[in-house]
């Protein structure tokens, strides 16, 4: 809402009193040595921070000069700007010192400049056509840099918008490493995915980040290490890959210093969901990088699945963007939504097709719609149609939010008489346990497992939902509590 022309008028004589000598009877100066005129009546006024310097006794009261080595003076001229007139203005407030900017705000205990600032933040998002993201994690490393790991609404926002797509689209320079543990702590204390990656993409992704921080030289021979995770999604999951490190002896010559910048973001990954042959061929041959106490239980973490279930890493869980109704949109790998007015469906890239393996999945119904259909598809000899209802088809099997279970129903609206388990709302998780032994598939609504819901499977399933506007949903590999 516009201020009416008095307020205006009003507004734009305060602004007149930033750094104007009348009347002036203190000086606020930054790190960078520069001072900023101002009036001990206002700052006592409109702010608690300057009150207990200046009428307290405290030494600042006696003083001509308040020094603030903590900030520069154009932070501290956004400060003084939002207590003379209530806002500041994009003159004022920059880009370039936003994260200084909202540290100074907390300091001093104005938590509707804080406001402000965000909502500048936003704005400067949506208005700007540079890549956000970087933009984003630039901001994020600065403010982690200013304040420490205290956290605010600031930083919950920027981890967020991190969190939400693909990590590897950041440029290793503009992550910390504060920046960087920061968000894989916050992601794995929420239990939820990693930014969208396999576990080998964020192992892969954090050693070429430590080795741009040495060098080019460094970066290039991780490179040349690493598979690409288009390598690793490409191999034969029913054969052993056959992948080396080459040059592998050039590691000697980082190893000390690559240990010390990527131990604490490691221990973040769950290496138990990368293929052991990559474990094996890939990651144990960088010694040291994971010390063998790790590589042994997570050997044996994978020994403890092997013949009983399938362990599979993200890329398994992975939605396909090229395998889905026209109105369905990747939010990211791992979340969809429907902007459809009838059902469509989407599967998952890969295919599950071992002969004796246990496989287990969650869906999160993130949004719900007029009715949620999980379930799983083939599309081995089939000419499929994604916009479509999945439970229509002969090549799907689904669980509706509705209660019930359908397979080649040939019907779109019911009657639906195969009644399962129970309803499942919104926020519910949706677990699918898949034995491709006995080619049987059965359903969980938060934990609570219900009976066998359809038998005789062909030997190649996907993943699959099948939803319309607004429905929302997160597929994430389902985390095996037994394992410690």
């Amino acid at each position: 809402m516009q201020p009416n022309p008095a307020e205006a008028f009003l507004l734009k004589d305060k602004r007149t009193l930033v750094n104007n000598t009348l009347f002036s009877d203190i000086k606020i100066k930054g790190n960078d040595g520069k001072e900023i005129s101002a009036h001990r009546v206002i700052l006592a006024v409109r702010s608690e921070v300057f009150k207990r310097m200046l009428l307290n006794g405290m030494k600042e009261s006696s003083q001509e000069v308040i020094e603030f080595p903590e900030f520069s003076s154009d932070v501290l001229h956004v400060i003084i700007e939002y207590l003379y007139a209530g806002k500041v203005t994009e003159h004022t407030l920059t880009i370039e010192i936003v994260a200084e900017a909202f540290h100074s705000a907390d300091y001093f205990l104005l938590e509707q400049l804080k406001l402000q600032i965000i909502e500048f933040f936003n704005n400067h998002l949506r208005n700007n056509t540079e890549n956000k993201l970087n933009l984003s994690a630039k901001v994020l490393s600065r403010l982690l840099e200013c304040m420490g790991s205290s956290d605010n609404e600031f930083i919950d926002l920027l981890c967020d918008s991190i969190n939400s797509v693909s990590l590897k689209s950041i440029e290793y320079c503009n992550l910390t490493v504060n920046a960087l543990e920061y968000c894989l702590s916050n992601v794995k204390r929420k239990e939820i995915m990693l930014f969208s990656l396999s576990e080998y993409e964020l192992f892969h992704y954090i050693i070429l980040w430590a080795a741009s921080g040495i060098s080019e030289e460094a970066l290039s021979f991780y490179k040349s290490c690493l598979p690409s995770s288009e390598t690793v999604k490409s191999l034969d999951r029913n054969s052993n890959p056959l992948i080396y490190i080459h040059n592998i002896q050039g590691h000697a010559k980082y190893q000390s210093t690559m240990i010390t910048k990527t131990s604490p973001l490691l221990n973040l990954v769950k290496l138990e969901r990368i293929h052991p042959f990559i474990i094996l061929n890939i990651i144990e041959p960088l010694n040291g990088l994971i010390d063998s106490k790790t590589l042994i239980d997570v050997y044996r973490k994978q020994a403890l699945f092997a013949g009983k279930s399938a362990y599979f890493d993200c890329v398994s869980f992975q939605w396909d963007d090229k395998a889905h109704g026209s109105n369905i949109y990747l939010n990211n790998t791992s979340l969809i939504t429907s902007n459809s007015s009838s059902h469509e469906w989407i599967r998952t890239t890969i295919p599950i097709s071992r002969q004796s393996s246990i496989f287990e999945w969650n869906i999160m119904v993130e949004e719900m719609c007029s009715c949620f259909w999980v379930g799983i598809c083939t599309e081995k000899g089939f000419n499929v149609e994604y916009n479509s209802w999945l439970g229509k088809q002969a090549y799907g099997w689904v669980f509706g939010s509705n209660g019930v279970i359908c397979h080649n129903t040939q019907q779109e609206n019911g009657p639906y008489t195969n009644k399962y388990g129970k309803e499942f709302k919104e926020n519910d998780r949706i677990t699918v346990h898949l034995d491709m032994g006995k080619r049987t598939c059965s359903f969980s609504i938060n934990g609570k497992r219900y009976p066998i819901a359809f038998r005789d499977l062909p030997d190649e399933i996907y993943p699959a939902v099948s939803l319309k506007a607004p429905g929302r949903a997160r597929i994430e590999p389902h985390q095996y509590n037994s394992i410690k």
